[in-house]
Parts: structure tokens; C-alpha cells; sequence
């Protein structure tokens, strides 16, 4: 097992270090000047070479990182979830300064100018706050549930995020989104019943880990959308204030006892492996943006997807977990609400085509009245909630209309 977790690292180094490369020559080619054009075989092959290496890069170092991390826990024992969490956002703040200072990347005045002072502790501190307490959560969840359960779990991400999003009053969600929405809780109630081995801890600290985790989410969306920030410039800005708050709560909660039992000399002895997750937790910022980039936000999701489902499977194989049948169902049931989830979000008439066909099936059901309990035109109503128009021709009578559905 310590030779695959070293192999693994190995080659999600490689793909690292390739896309670097990958990246350092398409920017010289693109500020390189003059009358030498490539042609467009040779632009296809590289943005092909180029795209490639992102979804390796993307499918190895998200995985990595996450069985790197479960592999120091377990098997290290190094039992300090704030500590560990902390290394990667060390990384990444190490790494983005150096590079703003060395000019190899920049800061525009407009994105200095909206974290300056007092502005950016009120823009910051939020979400670092929040994704602090999600990254630390995250790993330490690890701890009393296995792997792939919390990959199933996951699936329940959209639910809370629209329900931050909700209590945030940043966008009121459509009715199909909370249909499909219900279909996810449904699937994720059968996967916590097919548990085998759930911990109610466990599940709590998952719980609260995806809250923050969303509260993160929307408070960035938000960032982002203002102040239109890079990905440098967020990890530049946002990665000093989360290092801060992982720092000060893991010298309050987790140094104490790393010093009384004697557990530091852990990071000592496995300095490589610690190393290893530094690089791989700031590799996974930048793959994730470039696969963005490359793709699209909703691809980005669905391939995680994949990525999620793999690493059930690996948990399987690797960890022996046992998946029960009931789990299983449960898993396919919340992924096929994830599915009509994004669906809904990203097409706004088909949301409206789904609420409209199912408000038509709800008038449809209700049988008709006899003739002698016909309603009155004012008292008429559907109870699925279309509108109602008066018969000319028979002002007893109503007929179903078909105006648009309630807008969400």
C-alpha cells in the first residue's frame, strides 16, 4: 500500500509538472510576435495534448489527494484534520505570492483596490471562515466514515447549496430545481439506511463540512461575479486569510496534543508524504479552473461526478468497504436528481416545460364535477395551481387554461 500511494503521488506530479510545461509554452507562444503562424493542425494537436493532460490531471489529482490524505490519517495516524488541511492552503499562498512577486503573475488594481483595508476583511474573512471549517471537517470526516460513502453523500451538494442560496436571498430556485432536489434527499435517505457502518457523528460532520462548503461557494460566486477575480488573484487574496484561521484554531485545538504525545515528529518522519499533499491540494486549484476553461462549468460538475463514482468503487477495491444493494439504489436514485438538477438549472424553458407538464397531470387527475356542482366562475381554481378562463358559452362552467406556470 505505501508503494501504490507513492506511485500514485509519482504520477500525479508528472501530470502536474506536464500541464505546467504545457501551460509555459502556450503563453510563449501567444506573446511570441511576428510573421510565423502555427497552423491549424498543429494549434488542433496542442489543444488536444492540452486538454487531455487537463482531464488526467483532473481525474488523478483530486483522488490522489484524497487517498493521500486518508493514507497520513489512517495510517500515519496523524489524527489533526486543521493541521493537515492547512498545508495545502500554505502551499497555495506560498506559491501565488512568489508568483505576483516575481511578475510572472499579477494583480489588477481593481481587484486590489475591492480587498483593501477594511473592504477586504468584510469580503475575505467570510469566506475564508467558511472554507477553513469545510476543508477541516472535510478531512477529519474521513475519520469515522468510509470512503465511498462520503463520495455518495456528495451527491446531496445542490441541495444545500440552493438552500444557502435561499436563506441567503441570492436567487429564489424554480420549482422543478426543488422537485429534483426532494429526489436527491430521497436517494440520500436510502444510502444512509443501506449504511452499513453509519456514524451518526459522522454524518453530522459531513453535514456541516457540505454547509460550509456552500456557504463558501455562494459567498465566492458572488466575489467572483463582482470583481470578475482570477484564479491567482483568489488564491492570492483569499489564501493568507484561510491559513490564519486554520493556523489559530489548529494551535488552540490541535498543537497542545501534537506536542504532549509526541505526535510532530510524525510530520518529521513523513515529510514527503506531507509535501506531497501540499503540491497536490494547490494542483487542484489550478486543474479545476482549467478544466473550466476548457470544458465548461457543467461539464466540470459532471466529470467530478465521475470522478465521484470512481472513487466509490475504489473504496470497494481498495478498502473493502461492503456497498449494500439498498445503498447502491440509493446512490443511482439521488444521481439521477442531480442529473434533472443541473438540467433544470442550466435550461430555464425546460424547467418551465417540466412544471408546466406537471401541473397539466395534477388537473388531469382531478376528475371533473357532476354538472350540478360546477364551481361559479369567481369560486373556480386548480388545485395544481394553472390558471383558470371562463366558458363564454356556459358561464357555469370553467375550462383549464394554459397560461404559463408560476415563475420560480
Amino acid at each position: 500500500w505505501h508503494l501504490r500511494v507513492s506511485v500514485f503521488s509519482l504520477l500525479s506530479a508528472v501530470l502536474v509538472g506536464g500541464l505546467c510545461i504545457l501551460i509555459a509554452c502556450r503563453r510563449k507562444d501567444g506573446a511570441r510576435t511576428g510573421p510565423v503562424a502555427r497552423t491549424p493542425a498543429l494549434a488542433s494537436w496542442r489543444k488536444a495534448v492540452y486538454t487531455a493532460f487537463v482531464f488526467a490531471a483532473f481525474m488523478v489529482v483530486g483522488p490522489g489527494l484524497v487517498l493521500l490524505n486518508k493514507h497520513i490519517m489512517d495510517t500515519h495516524r496523524f489524527r489533526y484534520p486543521l493541521a493537515l488541511s492547512s498545508v495545502g492552503i500554505l502551499a497555495s499562498m506560498l506559491v501565488s505570492h512568489a508568483a505576483v512577486w516575481s511578475g510572472l503573475a499579477h494583480v489588477s488594481a481593481a481587484s486590489a483596490a475591492a480587498v483593501k483595508g477594511a473592504r477586504g476583511l468584510r469580503v475575505a474573512l467570510p469566506i475564508s471562515v467558511a472554507k477553513a471549517a469545510s476543508l477541516a471537517t472535510g478531512n477529519a470526516v474521513y475519520l469515522y466514515l468510509g470512503l465511498g460513502f462520503i463520495q455518495m453523500l456528495k451527491a446531496l451538494t445542490p441541495c444545500i447549496v440552493l438552500a444557502v442560496m435561499t436563506a441567503l436571498g441570492v436567487r429564489r430556485p424554480t420549482r422543478a430545481a426543488i422537485w429534483f432536489v426532494f429526489v436527491i434527499v430521497a436517494g440520500t435517505m436510502l444510502e444512509v439506511k443501506g449504511e452499513m457502518q453509519a456514524s451518526a457523528f459522522g454524518l453530522a460532520m459531513m453535514m456541516f463540512s457540505e454547509a460550509c462548503d456552500a456557504v463558501a461557494l455562494v459567498l465566492t460566486q458572488g466575489l467572483l461575479q463582482d470583481h470578475k477575480f482570477s484564479v491567482i488573484e483568489s488564491m492570492y487574496i483569499m489564501s493568507p486569510f484561510t491559513f490564519a484561521c486554520l493556523s489559530l484554531a489548529a494551535l488552540g485545538m490541535e498543537v497542545p496534543e501534537m506536542v504532549r504525545s509526541g505526535d510532530w515528529k510524525i510530520l518529521v518522519d513523513n515529510s514527503a508524504d506531507f509535501a506531497c499533499a501540499a503540491g497536490m491540494g494547490l494542483a487542484v486549484n489550478f486543474v479545476t479552473m482549467m478544466l473550466i476553461q476548457v470544458t465548461s462549468s457543467l461539464f466540470t460538475k459532471i466529470f467530478n461526478t465521475v470522478r465521484c463514482i470512481c472513487l466509490v468503487g475504489l473504496g470497494v477495491a481498495v478498502y473493502g468497504e461492503v456497498v449494500s444493494p439498498l445503498e447502491i439504489a440509493g446512490y443511482v436514485v439521488a444521481l439521477l436528481g442531480f442529473a434533472g438538477y443541473n438540467y433544470v438549472q442550466i435550461s430555464p424553458d425546460a424547467a418551465s416545460a417540466v412544471e408546466h407538464s406537471v401541473d397539466r397531470c395534477m388537473c388531469m387527475s382531478k376528475s371533473p364535477p357532476p354538472p350540478s356542482l360546477r364551481l361559479r366562475p369567481e369560486e373556480a381554481e386548480c388545485l395544481a395551481g394553472e390558471a383558470v378562463e371562463v366558458d363564454p358559452l356556459t358561464p357555469n362552467s370553467v375550462v383549464l387554461g394554459n397560461s404559463s406556470p408560476a415563475e420560480a
